[in-house]
């Protein structure tokens, strides 16, 4: 989803018209488009205490709710709607409010907004709309009100259309908005979603690859292009990823969907994804374990090791951690080691069969038949049934 942030600038002639006092109202303009989003809550807030009827206060303490969590879209649309009773030809508020019913899924009212903004003239003051991506770093683009380019809300109404499902006619208005703006790489990443969604897969890779071309980072294409050669649950992996997309600091989305494709035995892509959530919060073993399941996987047993000893040092020595270690100890020939964990950890868990079992191939290597018997008897005994060949091969 794209996000507009509204920074008005007042020009008259050749010069910019300044104020001898600031008031709340600049205040809070200023502390907003510094992104101190707190100050500028409440220096709107007081203005509008003593200027009830200003649209322009309650359009502001909108784009201010968007900025926080919970159920603040719905106070920003509470905002906008009471902007727009005070002053139903407040153009760019039909823009902002569209774009937070298509967020709250909303897509018929979105459309019908995208609708209003394009019919309404738009004033006098020159707006300058800084466009920024959830897939992009900083400012990408700009446009005004003024502007005679269409293609963005031409991009705004193909999502709503694709909401309420009539796909066709959202690929024909991304169309229109790539004809209007060639170079828009965000046009042929949802393009390039829209065919998948089609099961249009080589229309889909063009239109993907077209969004590359243009810009070699955009997330959402890149991770696109691999849902299509990758396969799996495209639903399920589109919804991690624009999750991602939309709080990239966030390290529970990177988790989930290195669970994911941990599932789908996507090794390479889970690798990726849990080392995205370790950087973001180390702190989390929970992380590390996953990671280091997936070292394992990849039979990375050095890393898999460091991994599984990180998670211990965040946690309790819990039997999960003991068994995945003292295996991947096993598998570097570190078997003193590798034994001491399995020891540990039917200590920690006597009913553990899955110990027991590797226990007894650990003393079977270090030349303990007798004992390793015992304890393969005891894996049997605790259920692991289908090691009997292994047992019998060593017990005899």
């Amino acid at each position: 989803m794209i996000k507009y942030v509204f920074i008005f600038i007042l020009m008259f002639g050749l010069g910019i018209s300044t104020f001898a006092q600031e008031n709340d109202f600049d205040l809070g303009i200023q502390a907003y488009n510094e992104g101190d989003y707190e100050s500028a809550f409440l220096l709107f807030d007081n203005w509008l205490r003593e200027n009830p009827r200003d649209p322009e206060g309650y359009w502001y303490l909108g784009q201010v709710y968007e900025q926080f969590d919970g159920m603040s879209d719905f106070l920003a649309l509470e905002n906008y709607n009471q902007a727009l009773a005070l002053n139903p030809e407040m153009t760019p508020v039909y823009l902002h409010r569209g774009r937070l019913f298509l967020r709250l899924k909303r897509f018929e009212e979105a459309e019908a907004d995208f609708k209003t903004y394009r019919r309404l003239p738009k004033g006098e003051t020159t707006r300058i709309i800084y466009k920024t991506s959830g897939t992009d770093s900083g400012v990408s683009s700009i446009f005004t009100d003024q502007s005679e380019n269409p293609s963005q809300i031409l991009y705004l109404l193909s999502l709503s259309k694709a909401g309420q499902g009539q796909v066709e006619t959202a690929i024909s208005l991304l169309d229109s908005a790539i004809y209007y703006s060639p170079l828009e790489s965000d046009f042929y990443a949802e393009k390039g979603k829209l065919l998948m969604d089609e099961k249009q897969d080589q229309a889909a890779l063009i239109a993907l690859e077209k969004a590359l071309q243009i810009n070699p980072d955009h997330y959402l294409a890149k991770q696109r292009v691999l849902s299509i050669r990758q396969g799996g649950d495209r639903e399920k992996l589109e919804e991690l990823t624009k999750a991602i997309s939309t709080d990239p600091e966030n390290p529970l989305p990177w988790k989930i969907r290195g669970y994911y494709k941990f599932s789908q035995s996507d090794f390479k892509g889970a690798l990726t994804d849990f080392s995205e959530a370790i950087s973001l919060h180390p702190e989390d073993a929970e992380n590390w374990f996953y990671r280091a399941k997936t070292y394992a996987k990849l039979k990375n047993w050095i890393k898999a090791e460091q991994d599984f000893t990180e998670a211990m040092f965040l946690t309790e020595q819990e039997p999960e951690l003991l068994l995945g270690r003292g295996q991947a100890r096993y598998y570097q020939n570190k078997t003193e080691l590798a034994l001491a964990d399995f020891i540990q950890l039917i200590s920690i868990d006597p009913s553990n069969a899955s110990g027991y079992y590797h226990r007894g191939i650990t003393l079977h290597r270090l030349n303990r038949a007798s004992d390793a018997c015992n304890d393969l008897t005891k894996a049997v005994q605790l259920g692991m049934e289908n090691i009997g060949e292994v047992k019998q091969k060593i017990c005899n």
